[in-house]
């Protein structure tokens, strides 16, 4: 799962992540603790839940330093636009508690978990029944199909998690989608139920349908006229408590209540809200001056700027509005073999690289603890002491070991190196001129290259063709576990078969068959914990991935805001804002 904020993978953390779902408040599920008001505190969001209540009305009013990537539930892969497709989107499965140290999945457009077949591969959901989309039709089998079917349509719907699909259902080689091939046979549909058929065991097919990109979309239909394949990111229908009453890109989008979707169908949310709005501002220092004054409630993508930051964690007026939960997500920078091929002239990178700068450049400890490997510590394979390119006790680079790395590639002064991350971006500029000033101590020279938010993960480093054309050898970026195992992190960005043209998310185009071996055994439950630490080992011995931390976010949240919640089934710990309330106000 992508980030966004941070330049990257987005992930500004999220992830972005992405890995991305909420933790549910008195209404919500949940059975974590609650904090009222009268003992609101620090972090009180990450594991509890503030200020419980069931009034109703008012308007929750965001802010986010960029658009989505897409607002259609198959092509977005930040994590904070997962957790804003929770307002009007909804799957088979979906998230029942989200915050705590384990999410737990529950059904919800389905009426039970899916069943399956002895060999997991065949897999089976019923509708519950009365299910509407906001024009007041009805949801059915057909709509979940042809949701799915789009996500081979890799030529006009891309930028998704679609590789663990594709990978996935059982389908023709030359199966493109449905504007092109029409009906996918192996995706069968009654009445009231669902069965996917699967090319290889897949024990974990429920996390696939508590994904946004496994949602329901009109059969054919789709948005209605105009708004059907690349376009219905604009106008998106909503199976949710919400839905879209207008949108201006890169500016704004509002939510309104869907009057055709009922709580009595959904054990997952309980929005309070009446509307909730979205407005894109790209000035983080407006952004936090906002939040302060309280005229905006909270940040959807990202977590504050470092000016609130210094304020919120030293005056306890304001810091006990705050929490800093942990994510799942690491940050790293990729490193392209396609640019860059001589692995020695890549570990000169890795050992060049001042680690302490870079968490300082992503706001301090505060944002996390410099990383030696990639394996996120909540997630299978991850180990304390994993650390293949040491960078001296200090984490400041190892500098005479950059340079045997140098002798070895042929480029004892050194070469030079474009490197990418997202505009705008408060925190992409002070990363890479920590990595430039680092990389200069050993004759490496880089120069920036950068791309929007909106275009940086699907066609600018998710293009392997773009990497190369325009050479860019480092790519700021980020990344947490789509679901919580070591398939959910590593699937996606390591595995040679989810390498795709447009929307790639294995950025290096990692194709290692000892990492393909581990990743393609996963589903069936023949990897183990022990595997996945191999196989961050081997990840680690290629040289594409240069862990920089594992993430840690600061957000602020209103006083005025109930029954918050940090969703950490997303990764990024950011609010649960489908059933945030603001009081009725």
């Amino acid at each position: 799962m992508k980030l966004t904020k941070r330049g990257i993978a987005a992930i500004s953390l999220m992830t972005a992540i992405a890995t991305a779902l909420v933790g549910c408040s008195s209404g919500g599920g949940s059975t974590n603790s609650s904090t009222s008001g009268a003992n609101v505190v620090f972090n009180a969001a990450v594991d509890g839940t503030v200020n419980p209540s069931t009034v109703q009305g008012g308007t929750l009013n965001l802010l986010s330093t960029a658009d989505c990537d897409s607002w259609d539930p198959a092509r977005t892969y930040y994590g904070w636009c997962w957790n804003m497709q929770r307002l009007f989107t909804r799957s088979l499965i979906g998230y029942k508690t989200v915050n705590g140290p384990k999410p737990e999945l529950a059904p919800d457009l389905a009426t039970s978990m899916g069943t399956h077949n002895a060999d997991f591969t065949q897999w089976t959901y019923t509708l519950k029944s009365g299910l509407k989309w906001s024009d007041g039709k009805a949801i059915t089998p057909m709509d979940i199909k042809y949701g799915v079917e789009r996500l081979f349509a890799t030529d006009v719907i891309n930028g998704g998690p679609d590789s663990y699909f594709l990978s996935t259902i059982t389908h023709p080689a030359d199966y493109l989608g449905p504007y092109k091939s029409g009906d996918l046979s192996t995706i069968t549909t009654t009445d009231n139920s669902i069965t996917f058929n699967l090319s290889t065991p897949y024990a974990d097919f429920n996390y696939l349908m508590a994904m946004a990109a496994s949602a329901p979309v009109p059969y054919k239909t789709e948005g209605g006229p105009g708004f059907v394949g690349a376009t219905y990111t604009k106008q998106p229908m909503a199976s949710g408590p919400f839905e879209i009453q207008s949108y201006t890109p890169n500016q704004q989008i509002t939510f309104v209540r869907n009057k055709y979707w009922t709580q009595s169908s959904d054990t997952i949310r309980h929005p309070l809200a009446d509307k909730v709005v979205l407005t894109i501002d790209s000035s983080p220092n407006d952004i936090d001056s906002k939040l302060k004054a309280g005229t905006a409630d909270a940040i959807a993508n990202t977590d504050i700027g470092t000016t609130l930051q210094s304020e919120v964690l030293t005056q306890p007026s304001l810091k006990k509005y705050a929490d800093n939960p942990t994510t799942a997500f690491t940050r790293y920078f990729s490193v392209m073999p396609s640019v860059i091929p001589n692995q020695y002239c890549r570990q000169a990178i890795f050992y060049a690289t001042n680690k302490q700068a870079l968490v300082q450049a992503f706001g301090g400890t505060v944002h996390g603890a410099a990383a030696g490997s990639m394996t996120p510590p909540t997630i299978a394979g991850h180990s304390d002491t994993a650390n293949m390119y040491p960078v001296g006790k200090d984490n400041t680079g190892d500098v005479t070991a950059a340079k045997q790395a140098l002798q070895k590639c042929g480029q004892p002064n050194g070469f030079s190196v474009k490197i990418a991350y997202s505009t705008p971006s408060e925190t992409g500029p002070k990363v890479f001129a920590a990595e430039q000033a680092a990389l200069a101590r050993v004759g490496i020279t880089a120069t920036p290259i950068t791309s929007t938010a909106s275009s940086y993960y699907s066609s600018f480093i998710g293009s392997p063709a773009n990497i190369k054309n325009q050479g860019i050898g480092m790519a700021v970026a980020g990344w947490g576990a789509d679901f919580p195992t070591g398939y959910g992190f590593w699937n996606s960005i390591a595995n040679g078969a989810t390498i795709t043209a447009a929307g790639n998310t294995n950025y290096p185009s990692l194709n290692d068959p000892v990492v393909n071996k581990i990743l393609n055994d996963a589903p069936a439950g023949k990897s183990t914990g022990a595997d996945f630490a191999t196989l961050d080992s081997q990840v680690m011995k290629d040289a594409v991935y240069l862990p920089i931390l594992f993430g840690k976010d600061l957000y602020y949240r209103n006083p005025r805001l109930t029954n918050v919640v940090c969703n950490n089934a997303l990764a990024f710990g950011i609010y649960d804002f489908v059933n945030v309330g603001v009081g009725g106000k």
